[in-house]
């Protein structure tokens, strides 16, 4: 039996969002089948401001999808003053996707773009 040394993907947008810009961040992240990837989204919280709350979600040929629904108890988000990280466990191939991390704040309500992850999920290498 081929067995993968678990390896959790930590993949770190450092670049933090403008407010007010219509720019936006995308990465690509690459993981493998039966492994874990951390999808982590940077932000900066404006002074004396407080995260209100974030949104992941995955796109999906009818439109973006909150990530509970495609990735049940698999996938958990956890933020606090700086970033939100996406978990997703037990990768699959049907993980493959793009995937929006949008944050937003109790007083400055201003719209900001999604972080864009391109999450590719590849078949486990074989080790021999």
């Amino acid at each position: 039996m081929t067995s993968a040394v678990s390896v959790i993907l930590c993949f770190a947008a450092m670049a933090a969002l403008a407010h007010g810009s219509d720019e936006y961040e995308r990465y690509n992240v690459k993981g493998y089948v039966g492994e874990s990837a951390d999808l982590e989204c940077f932000f900066t919280m404006p002074e004396g401001d407080a995260l209100d709350y974030s949104r992941w979600r995955r796109v999906l040929a009818s439109g973006p999808v909150d990530v509970s629904v495609v990735l049940g108890d698999r996938g958990s988000i956890k933020c606090n003053e700086k970033l939100c990280v996406l978990a997703i466990v037990d990768l699959s191939t049907l993980d493959t996707g793009t995937y929006l991390c949008e944050v937003y704040f109790v007083k400055d309500t201003r719209p900001r773009p999604p972080v864009i992850f391109d999450l590719d999920v590849l078949d486990a290498p074989t080790l021999n």
